[in-house]
């Protein structure tokens, strides 16, 4: 990505011609920044991107009238604030834009030449954030440039004809077009062993930030030579920079390029002169004060550091000997991909590992199911009994095991759902299956029996997610599939299934129609599969329903399905992550049917940051509503983070991640659970974190980061990253490999409720790549205990010690329906908890749910924690479709509620 503006005028006003280049340019940009906001999808608000270039106009105005005494019309500063918008993403915190726009205006007035600024503003304010932001800010994606020609042309032909010729800088383009496009050719060689060479060409050479640089940014009359020599000379130059960072896998190359350059010409002209020539005192003090100021207020009064508390409990791991639970790893399963994916198998099975927490055999513990697909043959899903104390005993189930052996027939178990499906009082299982059709095992008696077929939820699915919830009122839980890829191939005419163990043959010549399955964009991909609602006609048979019809028409790519009564109504609703686009957010309207509720600019409900992984609900700020948390993605080129979407009255929903302490920033975000881990009375968030590594077909002695190789295909169109042969080879490579997961604890007050990442303090480090997090307290002991999956190494298990047992009270409710107006699992049932707290009367609210979380199902029972608190507790239940009960509890104990 590039920076795209000419470079400012002096400070000082200087006589302008009639003909002034920079007013079709900013006109340009103006152009962009609307289409930005209205068509393209840009990842700023509207809000955003107008204080970007108030602030740049604002302070421009402000350093030239009192360093120089004199005003001036800030045009170049419309362009410098224009540029930073549209090229720069602050992940939900609009404060951290301020830095980019001081450093490019600063800039101005600080490195400068006989009274004139050497470094383009923007490219200034752009690169030195990305240097000194720490991601927090990053580049805007390549994708939200429109990813077609149509947006490069456009940019080239409003450049020759409006800016170009007229500046005089025809050698510099051309000369930087013919060097650049030689450049391409020699990386395209050198990797041609592991990324197609037409995804590098035409990925580069149809993207609008490499237009946008070569005919914006290099062009600037004030900081490009005049002479055709020394414009191919600094042709030459960028490139060879440009090829320099590229050896060390920079991201941002065009930036860093341009700033070195720069930055070297600024020494020799210092040098040439035989002194570094200081700006004026007062610019020194002006500039530098201001910035001083600037940070004070920031670290001190918007978003000062929260120290984190004294730790109450700790998370013993245990050891597989300990617990039993020892699954063998091998990654067998990309060998058995087909060989024309094998490339980026590890990517596309990258997401299945799960685990699952449910009382199957009815004796007081919670049992555990694990699977995998980088797993050992036989250990790709596995259901183990717990024992006691912490120790699990495989169970046999030739179902499952059936299930194992031949993924080209099966696909691949994704994750398991315990839910009693028939209302006999006895956990059913219901496996997710990726490539393969979905699996429904009814529990008899603890045996369990494959009624997958007969219970007409057997579709053919690529899914690592499903849910249950009773969506009509009828007293059965009724069921959701959610798939992420497309399950079919449409190029196919009837659609055929998609399976990467088993691609279909080609019937002529150049026949790639097996092969786009991947997003179809970075930000908004439409060609996930459809989800798949089914209603339960009772007895473990479900009736399948139109989705369309029913509400739910999008096509994303779904990774995780919450569900909650976000409105009051009395009804579940749904939250659905999704990769590559925005999350769906459907409210439940009765009779089956539900309304989706989509923001109108970035940065509302459903028109969020594109990369949803994990969906969990809970009511964090205690007021009654269920919030909701969104784990994320934060890297670079991607500085978008979680979610934290604060539900108030209407309902209204406001993302308050950063200011919460809850952004999971400069990590690759999975699995996401709610919790009070510490039974202070508030809920606490652990966070799964890692992509990929190369554990199972190590290539390098230090892993490689297969981002840089992503990046390039980012720049180009779904006519090239569609096609899973575009891609580069991710085998031996790694993404994100080696992040430690956090446990982010509430501090908890109403009105300045914060997390603060404890892990640290807990001994987590960095390990395998994480995916799901369970919180399930297996030893009944009131203290949620933690499960984390990892993607390439086994389970990782932890008891939960408080280390104040005689302080921390708690309180837990097993709620059980009456099967016929309530489910038996009680899902969509309220509890709510009221006693006197510090002087003042408190109340806890849960909502039963099934599932809720990514790629894990935690303890359905309702557990309080109480803090100081050890006085008997007021409740009431507010049964699913109907029915209260109240009744005051004892602490310290669970209690089995059954409805009459």
């Amino acid at each position: 990505m590039s920076t795209i503006t000419v470079d400012e005028a002096a400070a000082i006003p200087v006589q302008r011609s009639a003909v002034d280049p920079r007013i079709p340019f900013a006109s340009i940009l103006a152009l962009y920044a609307i289409l930005g906001c209205t068509v393209l999808r840009f990842n700023r608000t509207p809000l955003q991107m107008l204080v970007t270039v108030a602030s740049a106009c604002a302070l421009d105005v402000f350093f030239c009238r009192v360093i120089h005494k004199r005003w001036l019309v800030p045009l170049s500063a419309f362009i410098t604030g224009t540029s930073l918008a549209l090229l720069l993403n602050y992940s939900h915190n609009s404060f951290l834009l301020f830095l980019p726009v001081y450093l490019a205006v600063g800039s101005k007035y600080l490195l400068t030449f006989e009274g004139r600024h050497v470094f383009n503003p923007s490219m200034f304010g752009v690169a030195v954030s990305l240097l000194i932001g720490g991601d927090l800010i990053g580049t805007a994606p390549a994708y939200q440039w429109g990813g077609t020609w149509a947006m490069s042309a456009f940019l080239v032909a409003a450049a020759l004809f409006l800016f170009v010729f007229k500046v005089g800088r025809t050698p510099l383009v051309v000369s930087f077009l013919f060097f650049y496009t030689l450049q391409i050719l020699l990386r395209a060689y050198l990797m041609r062993w592991y990324l197609p060479p037409e995804s590098l060409i035409l990925g580069t050479l149809t993207s609008a930030p490499f237009f946008l640089f070569v005919f914006y940014m290099i062009t600037d009359p004030k900081t490009s030579p005049s002479s055709t020599r020394a414009q191919i000379g600094l042709a030459f130059a960028l490139t060879v920079v440009d090829l320099f960072f590229h050896t060390r896998g920079s991201v941002y190359t065009f930036f860093y390029a341009a700033l070195s350059v720069a930055a070297i010409r600024f020494v020799y002209l210092h040098a040439m002169r035989g002194r570094l020539a200081m700006p004026s005192l007062r610019a020194l003090v002006v500039v530098l004060g201001t910035g001083l100021i600037g940070w004070t207020t920031y670290a001190t009064l918007i978003h000062p550091h929260v120290a984190p508390p004294p730790l109450t409990f700790a998370l013993e791991p245990l050891s597989p000997s300990r617990t039993g639970v020892a699954p063998l790893m091998d990654g067998s399963v990309i060998a058995q991909a087909d060989p024309r994916v094998q490339h980026i198998a590890k990517w596309v099975l990258s997401a299945g590992d799960a685990a699952s927490a449910g009382d199957f055999d009815n004796d007081g513990l919670l049992d555990l199911f694990i699977c995998g697909p980088f797993k050992a043959v036989r250990d790709r899903a596995i259901l183990y009994r717990n024992r006691g104390n912490f120790h699990f005993e495989r169970v046999n189930v030739p179902a499952i095991d059936a299930l194992l052996d031949d993924p080209k027939t099966h696909g691949i178990v994704s994750s398991g759902v315990f839910a009693d499906i028939d209302n006999d009082g006895d956990e059913d299982l219901i496996l997710t299956v990726g490539y393969g059709r979905t699996v429904v095992l009814r529990n008899d008696n603890g045996a369990f029996t494959d009624v997958s077929k007969a219970s007409g939820a057997d579709d053919y699915t690529i899914s690592v997610a499903a849910n249950l919830f009773d969506m009509d009122g009828d007293g059965k839980l009724d069921l959701l599939v959610a798939n992420a890829l497309d399950p079919w191939l449409e190029q196919y005419s009837p659609p055929r299934p998609l399976s990467i163990f088993n691609l279909w043959k080609p019937e002529y010549k150049g026949d790639r129609r097996m092969l786009p399955f991947m997003h179809s964009s970075w930000d908004n991909a439409r060609n996930g599969g459809l989800n798949l609602l089914y209603r339960n006609a009772g007895g473990a048979h479900f009736q399948k329903l139109d989705s369309k019809a029913a509400g739910l028409p999008d096509t994303h790519w779904s990774l995780a399905i919450a569900t909650g009564d976000l409105n009051h109504d009395g009804r579940p609703d749904l939250y659905i992550a999704n990769d590559f686009g925005p999350d769906d957010l459907y409210l439940n309207q009765g009779n089956g049917k539900f309304r989706k509720i989509e923001g109108r600019i970035v940065g509302e409900i459903s028109h969020d940051t594109y990369k949803g992984m994990n969906a969990s609900m809970g009511d964090i700020d205690r007021n009654g509503y269920l919030d909701i948390y969104v784990s994320n993605v934060h890297v670079p080129l991607q500085a978008e983070g979680s979610l934290l979407w604060m539900t108030y009255a209407g309902p209204e929903f406001r993302d308050e991640a950063t200011q919460r302490g809850a952004l999971n920033e400069h990590r690759f975000g999975w699995g996401g659970a709610m919790g009070d881990l510490d039974n202070d009375g508030w809920l606490d968030i652990v966070q799964a974190n890692g992509m990929i590594d190369d554990r199972f077909d190590k290539k390098f002695e230090q892993c490689r980061d297969y981002w840089y190789v992503n990046e390039k295909l980012m720049r180009s169109g779904p006519e090239i990253h569609t096609y899973a042969d575009m891609w580069g080879d991710l085998r031996g490579y790694c993404i994100n490999p080696h992040e430690s997961n956090r446990v982010y604890l509430s501090r908890g007050n109403v009105d300045k409720l914060q997390f603060v990442d404890v892990a640290p303090q807990l001994g987590w480090k960095a390990e395998a790549p994480s995916r799901g997090i369970l919180l399930a307290d297996f030893d009944n002991d009131g203290a949620l205990d933690v499960a984390v999956t990892h993607i390439t190494a086994p389970i990782a298990m932890y008891r939960n010690t408080r280390n104040d047992r005689g302080n921390a009270h708690w309180i837990g409710f097993d709620l059980r329906g009456n099967g016929t107006t309530c489910n038996r699992d009680a899902a969509g049932s309220v509890i709510t908890i009221s006693y006197v707290e510090d002087g003042k009367r408190a109340s806890q609210m849960r909502e039963i749910a099934i599932q809720n979380a990514f790629a894990a199902q935690g303890d359905r029972r309702a557990l309080f924690g109480l803090g100081h608190y050890k006085g008997d507790v007021d409740v009431e239940v507010k049964w699913n479709n109907g029915g209260v009960t109240k009744f005051r509890a004892t602490a310290n104990q669970y209690r089995r509620i059954v409805q009459q």
